[in-house]
């Protein structure tokens, strides 16, 4: 076991917040190995809004070519004083999970990345998210698998917070008047440099779908916008006439 020790030295060494993460070899080859994943489900973002919100800045690349506009937002629990002034993305902010900055209906997708996990007011954050999604906009969520090794790192983002299972997230995303269109996991290669890298890495991340999908590193979710499920269902008495119902109680 001394590559498994070696290898959890090296990640200490790496990471210790997201920036740091993504900023080092280790983060970059996670940014290669998960983009495929996001870009199978959203190809190109022609003249969309998109938010990025979390700590999404990383990804967010991957549709520069084709949104319209792109805005990354930081959740302000999740990171320290002496990070909030740093800016990782041209079109950046930080932002109050409690009460996100933008108008209702803002933007037509919103990535999310680094940010349920993390946040203490989860029901709180969906619901804000609700709000500015458009009525027919998409929401992609990325959040550490329980089953995965990811969530055991505490070396890297992915093992920082509240990881979850395929079936929690779809609990709470229905809780927050979400309806989950596509779930799948991802991220199966190992937290550790070892396998990482190069083709090994690329190998293990297209054969983990088959071999072992419950076992991914992440789980990766895109949910819809319910709009119908806050409203009451008509039952057969109160389709009738108002009128006519007090006139059959009479």
């Amino acid at each position: 076991m001394a590559w498994l020790s070696d290898s959890v030295r090296i990640m200490h060494d790496e990471v210790r917040t997201a920036a740091a993460f993504y900023a080092s070899p280790a983060g970059e080859r996670t940014v290669r190995l998960l983009g495929p994943h996001l870009t199978r489900r959203w190809p190109e973002l022609t003249g969309q809004r998109l938010l990025g919100l979390g700590f999404a800045a990383p990804y967010l690349p991957l549709w520069d070519d084709s949104s319209a506009l792109t805005v990354a937002a930081r959740l302000k629990a999740a990171i320290s004083s002496s990070e909030s002034s740093i800016i990782h993305y041209p079109r950046e902010c930080v932002v109050s999970g409690k009460g996100l900055p933008f108008d209702d209906l803002s933007f037509d997708r919103i990535l999310m990345i680094h940010a349920l996990e993390t946040d203490h007011a989860e029901a709180g954050l969906l619901r804000a998210v609700w709000k500015i999604l458009k009525d027919d906009g998409r929401l992609l969520l990325v959040i550490p698998n329980r089953r995965g090794l990811w969530a055991f790192s505490d070396t890297t983002p992915f093992g920082q917070g509240t990881p979850f299972s395929q079936g929690q997230i779809r609990l709470r995303l229905g809780q927050a008047m979400f309806h989950v269109e596509h779930s799948e996991t991802g991220l199966y290669v190992p937290p550790f440099r070892k396998f990482g890298s190069g083709k090994i890495g690329q190998t293990i991340e297209k054969a983990g779908g088959t071999v072992l999908p419950a076992f991914g590193g992440v789980v990766i979710v895109e949910a819809v916008k319910n709009i119908w499920s806050g409203l009451p269902l008509l039952t057969a008495k109160s389709r009738i006439p108002a009128r006519r119902r007090i006139f059959e109680a009479g």
